[in-house]
């Protein structure tokens, strides 16, 4: 790899700051595909539903919420001891009504295998602590779909950090029927036409994750892929980018799935460097660099501190301090002269100088068009 050091100089308030910048910096890391992108069906299912924690020690809805009451009447009418009226419940403030969620996993969930659910008022309950929830069924987030996949019934343990009106029962609903992923497609199931696909063939589609969703990676995930398994699949092709995010991969039908897909996740990806982020949180004052994010030659002046970034000058000698700059001054940059963002935020870091000071410049040197990144704030 080459590289070559240039002097950079980060002038602060009568400060300089000498840098030694590589030109080139490491720009590629080998990870697996596992760790760039999931199986399309490889996913997590929402299960969802409602019902009545009891045992509660006078902090339930009471009698004045009548989704409550309603729905005790029918839990006492289900169980042979029909209710008339809802003044037959007097005093039942130690009910409340809930909302269920659960998560059936990445990879699916077979009849009788046990998942935690979470649990929420949604009447006027002060305190779930103490309460058990009856057995309540569980249906797919999905409305077309009406099965019941689960029930859910057991103690709710209060999550102090979200406060007592929220809980979860560990283990508490059984599944009770399969729940199975499809992750094998034929070419008449993939969203994707190419010549290179074929009817008569099964396929898995890789899905990058979005931090790293780019024609470049899709394009070396797949290559990665043909170089390492064209030989063991006996084909000249087996796999393709479709599109930024998307890489369809044919599944040969002498090799074992599970092997196969094994393989495909463990082949070893050079990943270029990605886009060049800065991403700024103005409430933690988290900010974030990513990529090659680089400053091209400016003066920036922000309450009473300047900072320069200037190009080296010819004969190679250091820039001397500027201080006292009052106004914005974009400087030519022909010299080709920059400096990394975290170079910048690094010889900030010494001065103390304030997070909201460090995000100002950023900005108003964005707003020069001399930070070549994607600036992002969040919220």
């Amino acid at each position: 790899m080459r590289t070559r050091s240039t002097l950079r100089s980060v002038l602060v308030a009568g400060w300089m700051v000498a840098l030694v910048v590589p030109q080139l910096r490491a720009d590629s890391v080998t990870v697996r595909v596992a760790d760039l992108t999931k199986i399309k069906g490889q996913r997590t299912n929402t299960l969802v539903g409602m019902g009545l924690v009891t045992g509660l020690a006078g902090t339930g809805d009471g009698d004045d919420y009548l989704p409550t009451m309603r729905a005790l009447m029918s839990a006492l009418g289900r169980l042979a001891n029909p209710i008339t009226t809802v003044d037959e419940l007097g005093g039942s403030d130690n009910v409340a009504i809930v909302m269920l969620e659960a998560t059936i996993p990445e990879f699916g969930a077979r009849e009788g295998d046990r998942i935690s659910v979470k649990v929420t008022t949604i009447g006027a309950a002060k305190s779930l602590q103490n309460g058990r929830l009856l057995a309540a069924p569980l249906l797919y987030h999905d409305r077309a779909i009406n099965d019941v996949f689960a029930y859910a019934a057991g103690p709710v343990r209060v999550l102090d950090v979200q406060g007592p009106t929220s809980g979860i029962i560990d283990r508490g609903a059984t599944v009770e029927r399969d729940v199975l992923l499809h992750f094998l497609a034929r070419a008449s199931d993939l969203p994707f036409s190419s010549s290179w696909i074929q009817p008569d063939r099964r396929y898995i589609t890789l899905v990058t994750d979005d931090p790293h969703a780019s024609w470049a990676i899709a394009h070396e995930i797949a290559t990665a892929i043909n170089t390492e398994l064209s030989e063991t699949a006996d084909l000249p092709q087996v796999a393709q980018a479709m599109d930024p995010k998307n890489i369809v991969v044919v599944v040969p039908d002498h090799q074992d799935v599970a092997a196969w897909i094994r393989e495909v996740e463990q082949t070893v990806v050079l990943v270029p460097e990605g886009q060049a982020r800065v991403i700024v949180d103005r409430t933690s004052g988290t900010i974030v660099v990513s990529g090659d994010a680089r400053i091209s030659p400016v003066i920036v002046s922000q309450r009473g501190l300047t900072v320069t970034i200037a190009p080296p000058p010819p004969d190679g000698q250091p820039v001397q301090p500027v201080a006292g700059q009052s106004r914005f001054v974009a400087i030519d940059p022909g010299s080709a002269g920059d400096v990394h963002v975290a170079d910048l935020l690094e010889a900030l870091k010494p001065l103390n100088v304030p997070v909201n000071d460090r995000i100002e410049i950023l900005t108003k040197v964005h707003q020069l068009g001399k930070l070549h990144a994607e600036l992002i704030f969040e919220e």
